[in-house]
């Protein structure tokens, strides 16, 4: 893992941006490209933004009737005058997490940053709705980063769902390093692939079989990786979970490729859950970027908790050791950790699951 501090020498900040382009890539999944001014700070595969998911001013909610700092009087027994649209329209008050699909800095400095999100609410909604020139606010870079392990060399790429955006990210950041591995990608079916199908797919490095698939991830295709995708119903490449076909990946790689792979992994806690399963039984280093809800990914609201060993946290993450909160029942000592200011990212063999 890679620490934020160490990201460029630049820190977070709030920024304007304006909407390039919104692309829907498949039934519930869009492809929002955001234009920020120079002074965007660099970043790294696994971080995140908080992303405003309503219209600045319903936000600032600003006007008679409005949370303006003034004082606003009512009678007992009446409701209160709130007039604001900000306050009577449905909408996201608070910014949303959204791991980084791309960032790319033009030559005059501007960054251009690619988010991937599925409408799940009214905010989500909101985003899907923004057309080029629109603008949003918000708050970043945030959160550590992925790190290639020393002595690794092939690196295993695992996204489901809304975790498969951090991986083409990791995808690029990797191939300008010389890297070429794998993406693994699982949906419940075709319609719910959140990238641009290849059919059929180029071959599976370093040399792997074909594992029944047919179709490739132009995303990852265009950074040199091949592609694993899994449906659970079967629509798209082969039937069933991804760790489906990582398994089979293993199985059929030489020893000598399995002891240069490092598996990286994003999506529902269920799914990194049984892919940390199938590292550690193999042996396999993982590296996983924890989804957890975020109010306001900086370590103020403290919603964001996750329970960690702390001393491997230490050990993997180069951090000064911390007093345990208590044991779990197999005697692992464990502790609250920040998704958003200790992580996103882990070593899987970390997390208390």
């Amino acid at each position: 893992m890679v620490n934020q501090s160490k990201v460029g020498g630049l820190k977070r900040g709030l920024f304007q941006a304006s909407v390039i382009g919104n692309e829907r890539i498949c039934t519930d999944h869009y492809r929002l490209t955001l234009a920020v001014a120079a002074g965007f700070p660099p970043t790294l595969p696994g971080q995140f933004i908080q992303l405003g998911c309503s219209p600045t001013d319903h936000r600032r909610a600003m006007g008679p009737g409005g949370l303006d700092g003034r004082d606003i009087q009512w009678l007992p027994g009446e409701a209160p005058p709130l007039a604001a649209p900000g306050l009577l329209a449905p909408a996201a008050m608070l910014k949303r997490p959204f791991s980084l699909a791309g960032h790319v800095i033009q030559d005059d400095g501007r960054a251009e940053l690619e988010i991937i999100h599925r409408v799940v609410g009214v905010g989500t909604a909101w985003l899907a709705r923004l057309s080029a020139g629109d603008a949003v606010d918000l708050i970043g870079p945030l959160g550590n980063a992925f790190g290639m392990p020393e002595g690794r060399s092939i690196p295993l790429l695992v996204g489901g769902g809304v975790g498969i955006p951090p991986m083409y990210y990791l995808a690029s950041w990797l191939s300008r390093r010389g890297y070429r591995g794998v993406g693994f990608i699982g949906a419940v079916s075709r319609d719910l692939i959140a990238g641009r199908l290849i059919e059929p797919g180029p071959a599976i490095p370093p040399g792997g079989p074909e594992l029944g698939h047919s179709a490739a991830i132009g995303e990852f295709a265009d950074h040199g990786f091949g592609s694993v995708v899994t449906t659970d119903d079967g629509s798209l490449g082969m039937r069933g979970r991804i760790t489906d076909g990582l398994e089979t990946w293993i199985a059929s790689a030489t020893r000598s490729d399995i002891e240069s792979a490092a598996v990286f992994c994003c999506g529902s806690t269920p799914m990194m859950r049984s892919v940390a399963a199938v590292c550690a039984r193999y042996g396999l280093p993982c590296q996983v970027c924890l989804e957890q809800a975020m109010a306001c990914g900086m370590g103020t609201c403290q919603s964001c908790i996750v329970r960690l060993e702390p001393d491997c946290v230490a050990r993997t993450q180069g951090q000064p050791a911390r007093k345990p909160h208590g044991q779990n029942e197999q005697g692992r000592d464990w502790r609250y950790f920040l998704a958003c200011t200790d992580g996103p990212v882990f070593d899987s063999a970390c997390v208390l699951w």
